[in-house]
């Protein structure tokens, strides 16, 4: 129990880093404020998915996010 404490609370500091970075657009920010899957997160499955995505860089990103696209229209 203390170990999931530990990670909701460096989860919580980390997305508050990037919500206060000003380096960072601020329509990106809003966006990360308002999503679920963020700012408002307690879900440790959801907390490990988010910080596997910060983990990536652009280029990967972006090709994850075309390859969702494709995959969604195609269907």
């Amino acid at each position: 129990m203390e170990s999931l404490l530990y990670l909701q609370q460096q989860y919580k500091s980390r997305i508050m880093d990037i919500l206060n970075d000003q380096d960072i657009p601020l329509i990106e920010r809003e966006f990360y404020s308002e999503s679920p899957n963020w700012y408002t997160n307690n879900s440790l499955k959801n907390i490990i998915d988010t910080l596997v995505w910060l983990s990536y860089d652009k280029e990967t990103k972006k090709n994850i996010l075309d390859r969702e696209l494709d995959e969604y229209f195609e269907s």
